[in-house]
């Protein structure tokens, strides 16, 4: 297996969910938090998975059922069905999930938490659920409530250090050394703050110019 994290836009991607009881119910409920087109195949499904805005057909899921699909995720726990699914998604290149062999998976769900535009996400890759949460909750804690408000006080600040400075190693020390207060804070800068830290980038860069000369 060899996967890279990338996050993508979910909004009308059409999905399919084989199996209709509590996994299958916990993957709706993520794909449709986000957007996504999908379709459920089951004989049975479970009245929460029934109360999504998912497409549902009650009936064993085929092959045919993948064709126009994004991802497919198996959560039926049948094994014929699993080879069944995994089988037509890499003759038609299509991202598969399985809830039960981890081996066979194309795409993995990873723990996520998310504060506004901050996606903090951890995969061990099947290894061990109880420490992706572990380690999803651990990171997530260091995500100040205010995140979005700086993130807007960092984008205000990327152009000022072009303006301020111009080398990159520099504009590079003033937004770290920004974003660190603002994390400590957990909140933006006021600019008297902001050019205070300007200040001192730039005594400091005396002081080192002075020592080379």
């Amino acid at each position: 297996m060899s996967f890279y994290p990338i996050l993508l836009d979910w909004q009308g991607i059409p999905c399919l969910i084989a199996g209709g009881g509590a996994i299958a119910l916990h993957k709706a409920e993520l794909l449709c938090a986000h957007g996504a087109d999908v379709t459920v195949v089951a004989p049975a499904v479970c009245p929460e998975v029934s109360a999504l805005p998912v497409t549902i057909y009650s009936r064993r899921v085929t092959a045919e059922d993948t064709a126009g699909k994004r991802l497919v995720i198996d959560a039926t726990g049948d094994e014929e069905a699993e080879r069944l699914l995994r089988q037509a998604c890499r003759a038609r290149g299509i991202p598969f999930n399985s809830a039960c062999r981890v081996g066979d998976c194309t795409a993995v769900f990873p723990a996520v938490h998310e504060t506004g535009r901050t996606v903090v996400a951890v995969s061990t890759l099947g290894a061990s659920p109880a420490a992706c949460t572990r380690l999803r909750d651990e990171l997530a804690a260091h995500v100040p409530e205010e995140m979005d408000s700086i993130l807007d006080g960092m984008a205000e600040l990327r152009p000022l250090s072009r303006e301020w400075f111009d080398k990159q190693p520099a504009r590079r020390q003033f937004l770290y050394r920004c974003l660190d207060e603002m994390l400590k804070k957990g909140k933006p800068l006021v600019p008297r703050e902001a050019e205070a830290l300007r200040q001192e980038i730039i005594k400091e860069k005396a002081a080192e110019d002075d020592k080379e000369s």
